[in-house]
């Protein structure tokens, strides 16, 4: 029994609460948006990728300024319009058309026009005869099946260029209990438990399934080492339920 595709589920966020698909915080829901959420939305971008720009300048690259950068699982855009300010060309993926429309809008609305927003698949399909010298992903690969997230990670690895950067979060651990956790494992296989348990929430038996999918770190390390990344650094992060691992590595100089 396969676990369900979570494709559907981001096509439907893309429909009805984009940006709460993107940052799962109420006020970032449909009907609570205004211009002062979203001003705060965007913000929590800049304060991320100013964050990361900081610990690549500190432990890497002390003038590092790419000249291309993969977004995977770019949403909205909200992390993608703060890269598209610190280089030249940005390409943001996502799943959801509504979502790249929604970002694409957003790029207009911040006067970018370095950003070109495509749909992904788990090839990268889109992504022709392109290299980059930053590839990154955020909370994004955690929705994924693994063996799907897998996939595009190599792929996102075989694309960044020798002496290029990475930054991708990967979510490894999970804090339930062990009866929370078999509730997951059935509701991520049988779409009428999933239905049920969100009436039993109190929720629309048809919300969609967000899912949380823990990685293999070791599997991980595998595929960053076959594809010649060189130095790492670690973060390990807590969000509640879920431990995972902020990783910002460099390749090998060719």
């Amino acid at each position: 029994m396969g676990t369900i595709n979570s494709d559907k589920a981001w096509n439907a966020y893309g429909k009805k609460d984009p940006y709460f698909g993107v940052l799962t915080h109420d006020e970032f829901k449909d009907d609570n948006l205004n211009e002062e959420t979203l001003q705060r939305f965007f913000l929590t971008g800049e304060k991320h990728i100013g964050s990361l720009f900081e610990l690549i300048q500190k432990h890497f690259i002390p003038d590092f300024k790419p000249e291309s950068v993969l977004d995977f699982g770019c949403g909205t855009g909200r992390l993608s319009i703060p890269l598209a300010r610190r280089a030249k060309q940005v390409v943001g993926l996502d799943i959801s058309n509504d979502m790249l429309k929604e970002a694409r809008k957003n790029a207009e609305k911040f006067s970018l026009s370095n950003l070109d927003f495509k749909l992904s698949d788990d090839s990268l399909s889109l992504v022709k005869g392109e290299k980059f010298d930053l590839i990154h992903s955020y909370i994004v690969l955690q929705h994924i099946n693994v063996e799907r997230g897998m996939q595009i990670i190599d792929r996102m690895l075989k694309l960044l260029n020798p002496g290029g950067m990475g930054a991708l979060q990967i979510t490894y651990s999970s804090n339930k209990p062990k009866g929370n956790r078999m509730a997951t494992y059935l509701r991520y296989r049988i779409p009428f438990v999933h239905s049920l348990l969100n009436v039993l929430k109190g929720l629309p038996y048809n919300r969609p399934l967000m899912q949380m999918n823990l990685y293999d770190m070791n599997a991980v390390l595998h595929l960053m080492q076959q594809n010649k990344v060189e130095n790492t650094h670690f973060t390990f992060e807590d969000h509640g339920d879920f431990w995972s691992a902020h990783l910002v590595f460099q390749k090998k100089e060719s």
